[in-house]
């Protein structure tokens, strides 16, 4: 009888993983999982700021074709109106009470509105709606013209004096950067950065690299995916939010939470008084 002598296997049997390597590979799936999860995050808020800017569209040419059909442009919403302009008529004039408030989406006969009437961007989770705050709603701002000699002129027919031939000249100086220094500047600005804005004249504080887009006629914006997030707001975003010089709002590209001179996520459009007028023309309130 042959004497067998133990040997060792060629192989061995699959063992289990060590505690360490369990751990190592947690380590390793959380990180994945950390990088897939802001990837993620990255993409939502982009195709959320796409939308947000075809939202934005669509209330541009919504205003623009009201222009074309009423002759003139509406004012603001406020909080409580269900989505209905903001306006006093007197006789056959009419005014806006707040020169900036909510986008009059349900006077502008939009659709997808909220249930108070007033369009949100593309966040739309409601947030603030509950205290009033509509931070999710898109804003608007019309120039009023406030203190000039055409007071009024953007939200009545035909510039206040339908089928005129002189009205729409006599308006247009008010919104030029030329000619008569007494008639500029009184339409809103876009201005690319808050730093030394001003509260009269150019408001975009003199500097033609921060003039976006000076003396508009509408300004029409969003607060963005951190509206609900005031506390962390920066310093373009208050502007944006709680005006500290009137008249102005604040454009510019995405800047991330955490970097320099951020965050910032607000996206802004505006309507210039060369379309206005274009479109009271082509609907045959001025000529």
């Amino acid at each position: 009888m042959k004497n067998r002598r133990n040997r060792p296997h060629s192989s061995r049997r699959c063992r289990g993983f060590t505690l360490v390597e369990v751990a190592i590979s947690l380590v390793l799936l959380a990180l994945a999982s950390g990088i897939i999860v802001a990837v993620l995050r990255q993409q939502l808020e982009q195709r959320k700021m796409a939308d947000t800017d075809a939202i934005l569209n669509s209330a541009h040419d919504a205003l623009l074709a009201y222009v074309t059909t009423y002759g003139y442009l509406p004012c603001p919403a406020i909080a409580g109106g269900n989505g209905v302009e903001n306006a006093v008529v007197v006789g056959t004039t009419r005014t806006c009470p707040v020169e900036t408030g909510y986008l009059p989406a349900k006077t502008l006969g939009m659709n997808h509105l909220d249930t108070f009437g007033l369009l949100e961007s593309a966040w739309h989770d409601g947030a603030g709606n509950s205290n009033g705050t509509y931070l999710r709603v898109i804003r608007y701002s019309v120039a009023t013209l406030s203190g000039t000699g055409n007071a009024w002129a953007l939200i009545n027919p035909g510039l206040g004096a339908p089928n005129s031939p002189a009205i729409r000249a006599a308006v247009q100086p008010y919104f030029s950067k030329t000619g008569n220094a007494a008639l500029n500047n009184h339409g809103l600005f876009v201005c690319y950065s808050s730093a030394n804005i001003l509260p009269t004249n150019d408001r975009c504080g003199l500097n033609a690299a921060n003039d976006l887009a000076p003396n508009v006629a509408a300004t029409i914006w969003s607060l963005g995916g951190d509206a609900n997030d005031i506390a962390s707001y920066s310093t373009d975003e208050r502007q944006n939010y709680t005006p500290t010089v009137a008249r102005v709002v604040i454009s510019h590209p995405y800047i991330a939470k955490g970097a320099a001179n951020g965050p910032f996520d607000d996206q802004v459009s505006w309507i210039s008084y060369g379309a206005v007028a274009d479109r009271l023309v082509s609907g045959g309130w001025v000529q």
